[in-house]
């Protein structure tokens, strides 16, 4: 069962939706929106127009049982299916419908080894920008949905819906969608990261003032990189080194070696993202991506 958090008003408005543990493993979100839904029904916060729904645990077994998910990624194939056999799969005929109604998304999750909160958008409108620059973070990545379709598997049985997750479903719905990137999973800062996100979020779409925002808050020029190229686990392998989210890459330069012996390579100078050392066989291992206009 999945609690959602639904509060309207009489003014009409934007209709947000905030989705936290969609990873039952990244727990910054639900911290958060826990945080947020305590304030509404105490009455310390009042939505001023609009309406605000938010699921604080999207995929509660493996939030239970601190897993990324159960069966399948919750945020990869995020369509309704018919007859659902996974129990993501079931969780995403719950979820659709609501990322469907909203007009705006904004998605909580955190990564493994490290970094600087960063942003997702789509990469081709300014409203999602917008957002994105709401969320109080210095890096803004684009180009997930074209990378994942260009450079994945490689198969040719793979389903073309797979790299759909819960930004893409809501933009195919006519929703403007970001996606915040909160730290590591287990920095304690996260939790208020996500929180300001929210928070500033709901002040920019003039649905929650924020009159205690910190100066500076929202960067009106953050660093954009557009992801170019998706890398799996597909053999057993190590990184060259302890990479860590935004380090620089050369031209050519060993990334990983797989166990016979194989060099994976950056095709051209940019940055490793989200790199985990620890990723299951057949996961994503590493993205490689460039700053824009380069």
């Amino acid at each position: 069962m999945l609690e959602v958090n639904a509060y309207l008003t009489e003014e009409p408005g934007p209709r947000l939706l905030v989705l936290g543990a969609v990873h039952g493993n990244e727990t910054c979100g639900a911290t958060a929106l826990h945080r947020l839904r305590d304030g509404l029904q105490a009455g310390r916060l009042m939505l001023r127009r609009g309406t605000l729904t938010f699921v604080p645990v999207c995929n509660p077994r493996a939030y239970a049982e601190g897993k990324r998910f159960m069966e399948r990624n919750l945020n990869r194939f995020l369509v309704p299916t018919e007859n659902p056999t996974t129990y993501e799969a079931q969780l995403g005929n719950a979820l659709c419908p609501l990322m469907a109604a909203c007009t705006h998304l904004l998605d909580i999750h955190s990564y493994p080894n490290g970094g600087p909160p960063f942003g997702f958008v789509g990469g081709h409108d300014s409203e999602e920008d917008a957002l994105a620059q709401s969320l109080g973070v210095d890096t803004i990545l684009s180009g997930w949905e074209e990378a994942y379709a260009a450079t994945g598997r490689q198969d040719p049985t793979r389903d073309p819906l797979e790299g759909v997750g819960t930004e893409e479903w809501a933009r195919r719905n006519g929703a403007h969608a970001a996606l915040i990137e909160c730290g590591d999973h287990l920095d304690p800062q996260a939790p208020e990261v996500a929180y300001r996100a929210v928070r500033g979020a709901l002040d920019h779409l003039g649905m929650l003032p924020w009159p205690e925002r910190p100066s500076g808050w929202c960067s009106s020029s953050p660093r954009r990189v557009r992801v170019d190229r998706v890398v799996y686990r597909d053999r057993e392998g190590m990184f060259v080194k302890p990479w860590r989210h935004l380090d620089p890459v050369a031209t050519g330069e060993v990334v990983a070696r797989t166990v016979d012996g194989t060099e994976l390579c950056a095709s051209q100078g940019g940055f490793i993202l989200l790199p985990d050392a620890n990723a299951a066989l057949g996961q994503e291992w590493f993205y490689l991506g460039r700053e824009e206009g380069t």
